[in-house]
């Protein structure tokens, strides 16, 4: 019902009179409108963050309507994967496609911090609409936790910078802290709200009053053991003297997952459940017959010209063929299938010679990931892939990310179309914000 009230609320947005933009931005959002919400939203906010348009009533609509838009994201919260767990697996590739912060918490808290600079006052607003994160239970079978620390040091930004001193003398600043730090319900909230009370400017006796409220929360916080278990590590990096009693009774409060810190007093028999890849006859072959692509016998790299005699040609004709009659049906599931037929492409791009070999792989892998039903099920994770091939050209020195642009740019999918688009206009995507700057 969310995501049909806010489809509904952004067509009328979008149909009442907008400040013009020039070309191409306006040319870019008439395309990102036809792709899935969340790539509409980050589209909108790339061009709004460009620097490229002054008027700054088009900057806030932009930013506006990617907020509106933002909430049908299929990602709701981001997550991250637990150490460990990432190499060949999917919760390995849902820890990448969740790093591009293209999840609906992420979408609107960028959107909010966007806005900030241009009208403190709605950007204040903006937070307000934002529904706290529902943090369901994880069990010990997850290999994924939250991470709810771009929202946190969002409200945090506006706390220190969208109050007036007379707001700030009626302490409109920490009563904004205090209703958050009253709302939390999960462990995964913990580290980010001690920093949000860490970076507040406020006054001793105010921060006293945080820190006082947070200890309160930090003792009697309920939590699953996934959630408490992940939380320990990123608990002791905030640790200090104003938390130090509150902490080390956290600490003896809660059991943790088979596995994960060991200063907890009681441990359970459970540890993450993974997907895996290459677990079935037709993948380990295909990744067998892979490596021998990749490596000679005796363990070395395949020099560039031994790549193009036609013993090693004619390997690559056998294995090229094997890999057409790959099935999804011989998988688990269609999304493993994808995942890992999608990284044999990526191998198989960086080591074919540059030529009508290396040129038919790139269309034969176009046309797979934009023909996939993956990307209606769940979108950021079917575009993890394509973006990942894209980085992993990038620096070629060769004619082959012309190549791959053009091929994305003529595939018939919106979204990768949009990508290559919005990269000829704004350059490269940015990096999503590190954790060190939460």
């Amino acid at each position: 019902m969310r995501a049909a009230l806010a489809v509904l609320a952004v067509g009328t947005f979008l149909q009442a009179e907008q400040p013009k933009l020039p070309e191409p931005y306006r040319s870019l959002v008439d395309l990102a409108q036809t792709t899935p919400p969340e790539f509409t939203a980050d589209a909108l906010l790339r061009i709004a963050e460009s620097g490229k348009i002054d008027d700054r009533d088009a900057v806030r609509d932009l930013v506006e309507q990617a907020f509106r838009l933002a909430g049908s994201a299929a990602f709701r919260v981001r997550m991250r994967a637990l150490p460990g767990t990432t190499t060949d697996t999917r919760s390995g590739i849902l820890n990448q496609a969740y790093d591009l912060k293209l999840d609906a918490l992420s979408l609107e808290s960028r959107a909010v911090r966007d806005i900030l600079a241009i009208d403190k006052a709605k950007a204040r607003d903006l937070l307000r609409e934002i529904s706290p994160p529902t943090l369901a239970p994880l069990t010990c079978d997850d290999a994924l936790v939250y991470d709810v620390a771009d929202f946190y040091r969002t409200i945090g930004m506006v706390a220190n910078a969208a109050f007036s001193e007379k707001e700030r003398a009626r302490e409109e600043n920490v009563n904004l802290i205090l209703d958050y730090l009253g709302q939390a319900s999960s462990p995964a909230q913990l580290a980010p709200l001690a920093r949000l009370v860490r970076n507040a400017n406020v006054t001793p006796p105010q921060r006293e009053l945080l820190w006082s409220r947070f200890n309160g929360l930090l003792e009697n916080i309920p939590g699953d053991e996934r959630s408490y278990s992940a939380s320990l590590s990123s608990m002791s990096a905030e640790s200090g003297p104003e938390m130090e009693v509150s902490l080390e009774k956290y600490k003896r409060s809660g059991s943790t997952c088979k596995g994960d810190a060991s200063s907890a007093t009681t441990t359970t028999a459970s540890t993450p459940k993974l997907e895996r890849f290459w677990q079935t006859p037709k993948s380990k072959k295909l990744l067998e017959d892979g490596l021998k692509l990749r490596l000679a016998s005796d363990g070395r790299l395949f020099t560039d010209v031994e790549r193009s005699t036609r013993e090693w040609q004619e390997q690559l004709t056998g294995y090229l063929s094997e890999l057409a009659d790959w099935t999804a049906g011989e998988e688990p599931s269609a999304t493993v299938y994808y995942h890992q037929k999608c990284l044999v492409f990526e191998a198989l791009i960086e080591l074919i010679p540059a030529g009508p070999q290396r040129d038919k792989a790139l269309l034969d892998y176009v046309n797979f990931v934009g023909n996939s039903d993956l990307q209606r099920q769940s979108p950021v994770e079917w575009f993890i892939e394509a973006h990942s091939v894209l980085e992993r050209v990038r620096h070629a020195e060769d004619a082959t990310l012309g190549k791959l642009g053009d091929a994305y740019q003529h595939s018939g999918n919106t979204v990768l179309t949009l990508e290559i688009a919005l990269e000829k206009s704004l350059g490269a995507r940015p990096p999503a914000m590190t954790a060190a700057e939460n």
